[in-house]
């Protein structure tokens, strides 16, 4: 009678996990068509409870252990280095750059290490303005230069106010190699990932990784142009680290449950959030949760964790864009806080709104531009400024991009027209082409 017990008490685990992980996968299946229309992958990893699951979508049959890079996410464990290097007594965050660094042009040298980590530094911009150009390019003269030479002037007058810029983890990096006198890599696999057990995480992305996702752009896998030296040399302390979503979260449980790289104390200032939301090296979401997602050319990841039930939502693309991103984050929320959220997409949308099809005047707000949707493939797509995304709907009359948050609503007044709405702002499209 025991065993019978026993037995039907492990069949329905069974069952319950079954279940979860299946209505998880539920929630993704609707996205299915529209990503793999736009060649990429996403995969998801939920901590529940103290359970996990996956899910995925899309081209590619990414789970757990698919590396890719997490780009901006890099800066919260060059933060954890820096705090580290604090408790050992080696550095404060009241000193300043000039303490460690010699003399950089367009750097003031009385910066704090803590501006830095706070993105209040007013510092120009040394990576990202170029990024697209700069990774395709590939020259080794540009991965061979001292970019701290190339650091253009910045604003004087957002010293000690948030702008978020790479130049500053860039900075980092390099004072955390002349505290320690060990390379910056060295250091995140020593101090992060060894103690962390994190077996599928590396400093920087290669092509030879085992298990990297094919990255994307426009659609077209660009592994070709992979080389590690835009990572390392490129986007180095700032975001350069290769990880997976097995490993990620291990590295949030040993950070907030098993104390594993910071003391109490340390923890607390990383998540000490300013008027901006953000930390060190961390960003503060709403209901409570603590993460630092990345873009970079070929992948994108988010993650959120939630500190006081130990939710985790993970996830990442192998393109720069998560697809309808802001939808799906939404709806991952929903799924983990038990609130029902789950939208239902027009499967005909390409022939209910082929009226919708043409170019269009955005006139408004101080800009002029030339906007246009139109059909590829049974899906239809919104097209401004060289930039191309699939639409979807969700509601009658309404066409959605999940990824920029732009709704365009079809005007009853006047069929040549659009509504068009995006962060809070809202005016009127007009049709100049069919």
């Amino acid at each position: 009678m025991k065993l019978l017990k026993t037995l039907l008490v492990c069949i329905s685990v069974l069952l319950f996990f079954d279940g979860y992980s299946q209505s998880l996968q539920n929630q993704l299946e609707k996205y299915d068509p529209y990503v793999k229309e736009l060649n990429q992958g996403i995969a998801v990893l939920i901590q529940q409870n103290g359970k996990q699951k996956l899910a995925n979508s899309g081209n590619y049959n990414f789970n757990e252990h698919t590396v890719f890079n997490i780009g901006s996410a890099t800066k919260k464990m060059t933060a954890i280095l820096i705090l580290q290097e604090a408790e050992k007594g080696n550095l404060k965050l009241s000193d300043t750059i000039g303490t460690y660094l010699q003399a950089i042009k367009n750097v003031n040298g009385n910066l704090t290490i803590e501006s830095l980590l706070r993105h209040r530094t007013g510092l120009g911009e040394i990576v990202g303005k170029n990024i697209e150009k700069e990774f395709y390019e590939k020259k080794d003269s540009f991965y061979n230069s001292d970019f701290l030479t190339n650091i253009p002037e910045g604003n004087p007058d957002k010293v000690g106010k948030y702008q978020y810029c790479n130049t500053n983890y860039i900075l980092l990096g390099h004072i955390l190699e002349r505290v320690t006198d060990k390379s910056y890599f060295d250091l995140l696999k020593e101090r992060i990932f060894v103690p962390c057990k994190m077996t599928e995480s590396y400093p920087y992305v290669s092509k030879k990784l085992p298990n990297l996702a094919p990255p994307t752009n426009r659609q077209k896998d660009i592994s070709s142009y992979l080389d590690y030296r835009f990572f390392a040399n490129y986007a180095y302390a700032a975001g350069s680290v290769a990880s997976t979503l097995h490993d990620m979260v291990k590295f949030y449980n040993h950070l907030f449950e098993e104390n594993t790289l910071l003391n109490t104390s340390s923890l607390e200032k990383l998540i000490d959030f300013d008027d901006a939301d953000y930390g060190l090296g961390m960003m503060k979401f709403k209901n409570g949760y603590v993460g630092h997602g990345g873009n970079n050319i070929g992948y994108a990841y988010r993650e959120y964790y939630n500190p006081t039930n130990k939710n985790l939502i993970l996830l990442f693309s192998n393109s720069r864009i998560i697809p309808f991103g802001k939808m799906l984050k939404e709806e991952l929320f929903n799924f983990v806080e038990g609130k029902k959220g789950n939208v239902a997409f027009n499967q005909n949308i390409a022939s209910d709104y082929k009226s919708t099809i043409g170019s269009y005047l955005f006139d408004s707000h101080g800009m002029k531009m030339e906007m246009e949707i139109l059909e590829q493939n049974k899906h239809l797509y919104f097209s401004a400024q060289g930039a191309q995304v699939i639409l979807i709907s969700k509601e009658k009359n309404k066409l959605y991009n999940g990824s920029f948050g732009v709704e365009l609503e079809i005007n009853s007044k006047d069929p040549n027209e659009l509504i068009f709405r995006q962060n809070g702002l809202e005016t009127t499209i007009k049709r100049i082409k069919s």
